[in-house]
């Protein structure tokens, strides 16, 4: 979406940004060596930044379910939905590919078969550096949306129904399951090659579906409001189960599921301002190249990271203007990469991909028309 044209689901773009700026805190503070180490909740606040991730997926999935039925007006709706998915993804990441080629400062492998990788988007299966971690900072996190984008429209097609998608979550944990049971006799190291696969990921795009089809149905309820505070009333609650393991069953990673739908559906019945407002809605705008360029930005201020935690502040202080001070980088990068190449290569990428897919066309009176457009659901 383009800043400044009207928001239709403004909790959205809040979730979007407030994922980014989280994952933002995390790497400001985990990234310098020596990382900062802050007091008991601050660090766990921080900390947990790497949470903003699996927020993305689960927003992720709610989105791709909200732009699927305008794909029933095209003649080839898996390639509509492939191209479109490709120009809002591909632009920006290649952008950014060249420009780490220049400044890489994790010395992550630039070789012929991992630029392949990444430039058509297999790299997540393959384990190693410069393969599924990417050969941009973070970048491993795009492998996974791009292989979740290659079965969404045959799993959405499957879970029209809470009940329907319920059952493919239990699928998904199922197969993410028999993934971590087997894995570690195929991979060198299972550990991260776990952590960063789109088979272990799978749970959390499943409960963004869920909660899409929730909020289908959330419009008719009563007491709308007081669900919703509820709702969000229990996240902080949840958090804290999770981060003090204290999860009941199964790995705590799957519980950021739950977590994340309350905060989603109860975003969605009562939008409270702390957390949907202008500035999460615009830096959810921007999400997809803060999140990219953050990474580059942060490690080119490590010097200035350093001057700071000598300079006689506590280390929170130094840490808070350390995490300012990227702000103020990041958001103007984003904003210029986000205006000069990834919204217009994005607007361009849905016009073609709508002239390659093509409109059906239905016979109205012995006459064949262009299908009328289906609307979005709320």
């Amino acid at each position: 979406m383009t800043p400044g044209k009207s928001d239709r689901f403004p909790y959205l773009s809040a979730l979007r940004g407030i994922a980014a700026l989280w994952v933002v805190m995390a790497h400001v503070a985990l990234m310098p060596n020596p990382r900062f180490v802050l007091s008991w909740w601050p660090e766990t606040l921080v900390r947990s930044g790497v949470m903003g991730v699996n927020l993305f997926f689960l927003v992720s999935a709610f989105s791709l379910c909200l732009t699927m039925p305008k794909h029933d007006n095209e003649q080839r709706p898996y390639l509509g939905f492939m191209l479109r998915r490709f120009f809002r993804i591909a632009p920006l990441f290649y952008a950014v590919v060249i420009f780490s080629y220049w400044w890489n400062p994790a010395g992550l492998p630039y070789n012929l078969k991992t630029i392949l990788a990444n430039l058509t988007f297999i790299f997540n299966f393959i384990p190693g550096r410069g393969y599924q971690t990417s050969i941009i900072f973070a970048g491993w996190t795009i492998g996974v949306e791009m292989a979740f984008y290659l079965v969404f429209p045959f799993i959405y097609a499957k879970t029209k129904s809470v009940t329907l998608a319920i059952r493919a979550l239990v699928i998904a944990l199922v197969v993410a399951t028999v993934f971590r049971s087997v894995i570690g006799d195929l991979v060198a190291d299972p550990g991260i090659y776990i952590r960063q696969s789109i088979f272990d990921l799978a749970p959390m795009f499943m409960f963004g579906i869920i909660a899409f089809h929730v909020v289908q149905i959330a419009g008719e309820w009563t007491h709308r409001r007081a669900i919703g505070a509820v709702l969000l009333a229990s996240v902080p609650l949840q958090f804290y189960v999770i981060v003090t393991g204290r999860v009941p069953f199964g790995p705590a990673i799957y519980w950021q599921g739950p977590m994340f739908f309350c905060l989603l559906v109860g975003l969605y019945l009562f939008p409270i301002k702390p957390l949907v407002n202008a500035a999460t809605r615009w830096l959810g705008d921007i999400s997809y190249s803060v999140y990219l360029v953050h990474g580059p930005i942060i490690a080119a201020l490590f010097p200035l990271f350093g001057w700071l935690r000598h300079s006689g502040l506590s280390e929170l202080q130094a840490y808070a203007l350390a995490l300012a001070i990227s702000l103020l980088c990041i958001v103007p990068v984003a904003t210029l990469t986000f205006y000069a190449w990834e919204n217009w290569t994005n607007e361009w990428g849905k016009r073609f991909a709508s002239r390659r897919a093509g409109k059906k066309r239905v016979e109205i009176d012995g006459v064949k028309v262009e299908r009328p457009a289906v609307p979005v659901a709320a």
